[in-house]
C-alpha cells in the first residue's frame, strides 16, 4: 500500500461492499493517482459481459467524495492553536462577532469541524492502542504499554468536554442567531456521544488487557465518564439517550443525523457526466461520410456507365445504399472499440460546496478482462490456488476492472483551507452493492449425512462463495513520487449477503 494512499474495506451492511480511499495532496501543484480494482468472481455467478453491462455496473455503486478530515490528537484538540476549539474560543472573543456574518459562517463551520475531528482523533488514538497490543511479544506486560494510552484518553476528553462547555453562556444569550445556537447544541451533543461511546470502548479494552492495581481504578473512572455523558445529554434535553425497555429508534435517529451534520463541513460538490460525448459525435460523422462517400462513388460510377432510369443503375443505387449502412455501423464499431480504450466512461468534477473552486477530476471506467491481459502483480496478489480452477471447471474467473484516474489541485485546496485547518486530501467512499452476485447461488445452509461412531446423523453445511479483490496504486505525478502497490481482501459471500471479509491469501 502506498504511504499516500489509505484504503479500508469494510462490509457497509449485508448487502453493500464499501471500499474508503484516502488521496493524500502531494508536493506539487497537481497529484495524479491511479487505482485499478479486480474484482475475481467464480463463473458459478453467472456474471458476464453479456448480461451485465456497464450501466448495471454503475447502477450497484454508489460514490461518495469528501475532503479529508485534518488530523490533530487528543491532546492537540483541546490545546494547540490550528484547533477548532481554539477558533471558536477566538471568535467568540472577538468584539461584535454577533453582527459579523463572516464570523458567524466560519463558526458554524469551527463546531462541525470540532466534532468530525474529535471523531477522527480517537479512531487514531484506539487503534494506536490495538496496534500496540497486537505487536506487543507474548512476555510483554500490556498494561505498561497501554496505560498512559488511557489515562491521555479520559484527561483530555474530559478537559476538552470541559472547555467546550464553558462556551454555552457565550452562546444562551438573546443577540444571538438560532442557526448557531442550534450547530453549538447538536455539537455538544455529538461531541458527548463520541465520548460515552469511547469510554465503553475503553472500558472493555481495560477489563480485557489490564492486570496491575490500576485496571479496577480505570474501569471505575471510564464507567463514571460514560454515566456522566449520558447524564449530561439528559440534563441538556438532548434526545440521544440510551434508554432500557425501549426500541431507541430516536436514539439511533439522532445518532446518524449528527454524524451527517459534523461532516457537512467536508461535503463537496461534484458533477457527473459521461466522458468523450463530443469525440464520440465527432467519430460518429466521420463514420457517417466515409459510408456516404462510398455509396455515391458506387451512384456516379454505374451512372456514368449505364445511365440515368436504368435497371443497372437503380439496382447498383440500392446495393450502394446497403453497404452504405454496413460501412456506417462498422465504423462506429471500430471507433467504439477505440474510443473505450483511450476514453473512461465517465468524468466527476470535484468543487467545494460553493462551487467556487475546482479541487479535482475523477475519471472512471469498467470492463471485462481475461487473465492473460491482468498485470503480473495483480494476478500474484491474487495467489489463485488449484482449487479455483477446479472451482471454475478449468475455464477460469470472471475478472471486472474498475479503474479510477484522480487529479487534484494543490492551489485549490489551499483556497478552501483559508481560515480552517489545513485540507490535506480527499476521502473517496465507494459502495458495492452485491445482490447481483447473489441471485445464481445455492442455499447458504445445507444438511449432509454423517456416520458417527456407527450411528448415521445429519450435520449442518455452510455454501459459501469467494469474491477477491485486487486493488493496484499508482503515482503518476509527481514523477519523483511515482511507486506502486497492491492489496487485495476475500470477501465471503453466501445467498443471504456479505458473511465477513479476510485478507487475501
Amino acid at each position: 500500500m502506498l504511504h499516500t494512499i489509505q484504503q479500508a474495506i469494510n462490509p457497509h451492511d449485508r448487502y453493500q461492499l464499501e471500499i474508503k480511499l484516502d488521496y493524500e495532496l502531494l508536493d506539487d501543484n497537481k497529484t495524479n493517482y491511479r487505482v485499478y480494482t479486480y474484482f475475481f468472481l467464480p463463473q458459478s455467478l453467472g456474471i458476464s459481459e453479456d448480461n451485465y453491462q456497464k450501466s448495471d455496473f454503475y447502477r450497484d455503486v454508489q460514490n461518495y467524495i469528501r475532503l479529508k478530515t485534518p488530523t490533530l490528537d487528543l491532546r492537540a484538540i483541546a490545546t494547540q492553536d490550528d484547533s477548532p476549539l481554539t477558533a471558536v474560543h477566538r471568535i467568540v472573543n472577538t468584539e461584535s462577532w454577533q453582527q459579523d456574518s463572516a464570523l458567524k459562517t466560519q463558526l458554524i463551520n469551527h463546531l462541525k469541524l470540532l466534532s468530525a475531528m474529535l471523531k477522527t482523533a480517537m479512531r487514531e488514538h484506539f487503534l494506536l492502542i490495538y496496534k500496540r497490543i497486537e505487536e506487543a511479544p507474548d512476555d510483554a506486560k500490556i498494561h505498561r504499554i497501554i496505560h498512559n494510552l488511557v489515562e491521555t484518553f479520559l484527561t483530555e476528553t474530559e478537559a476538552l468536554a470541559a472547555s467546550y462547555r464553558t462556551l454555552f453562556g457565550e452562546f444562551n444569550l438573546p443577540g444571538v442567531d438560532a442557526e448557531i445556537f442550534t450547530a453549538y447544541s447538536l455539537t455538544d451533543e455529538y461531541i458527548s456521544l463520541l465520548i460515552e461511546e469511547a469510554a465503553i470502548e475503553m472500558y472493555e479494552i481495560v477489563e480485557a488487557h489490564l492486570k496491575n492495581t490500576k485496571r479496577e481504578q480505570f474501569m471505575r473512572r471510564l464507567s463514571a465518564r460514560a454515566a456522566n455523558e449520558s447524564n449530561h445529554r439528559r440534563a441538556m434535553g438532548y434526545g440521544s439517550v440510551l434508554k432500557e425497555d425501549d426500541d431507541n429508534e430516536t436514539y439511533v435517529f439522532r445518532a446518524s443525523v449528527l454524524k451527517k451534520y459534523a461532516a457537512s463541513v467536508l461535503y463537496l460538490s461534484t458533477a457527473v457526466r459521461r466522458e468523450g460525448r463530443g469525440t464520440e459525435q465527432f467519430l460518429y460523422a466521420i463514420a457517417a461520410g466515409l459510408s456516404m462517400i462510398f455509396a455515391t462513388i458506387v451512384a456516379f460510377y454505374f451512372q456514368s456507365l449505364y445511365g440515368n432510369l436504368t435497371l443497372p443503375f437503380f439496382a447498383a443505387l440500392v446495393v450502394g445504399y446497403m453497404f452504405k449502412d454496413r460501412i456506417k455501423e462498422l465504423a462506429r464499431d471500430i471507433f467504439s472499440a477505440k474510443l473505450q480504450d483511450r476514453l473512461y466512461d465517465r468524468r466527476t468534477d470535484i468543487c467545494s460546496l460553493d462551487g467556487k473552486h475546482k479541487l479535482g477530476v475523477l475519471r472512471e471506467k469498467v470492463s471485462f478482462v481475461q487473465e492473460k491481459d491482468v498485470p503480473r502483480p495483480v494476478l500474484q496478489s491474487r495467489n489463485k490456488d488449484s482449487f479455483a480452477d477446479l472451482a471454475n471447471a478449468g475455464f477460469g474467473e470472471t475478472i471486472i476492472c474498475h479503474a479510477k484516474d484522480v487529479v487534484l489541485y494543490a492551489d485549490a485546496f489551499a483556497k478552501v483551507s483559508v481560515d480552517m485547518p489545513t485540507m490535506t486530501g480527499l476521502n473517496d467512499i465507494t459502495r458495492y452493492d452485491v445482490r447481483r452476485f447473489l441471485k445464481k447461488m445455492a442455499e447458504p445452509v445445507q444438511e449432509r449425512p454423517f456416520l458417527l461412531n456407527d450411528e448415521l446423523t445429519t450435520i449442518t453445511t455452510h455454501k459459501v462463495y469467494h469474491l477477491n479483490l485486487i486493488s493496484r496504486y499508482r503515482v503518476l505525478k509527481p514523477k519523483a513520487k511515482k511507486e506502486k502497490s497492491h492489496t487485495g481482501v476475500r470477501v465471503v459471500l453466501n445467498q443471504k449477503g456479505i458473511k465477513r471479509i479476510e485478507p487475501a491469501n
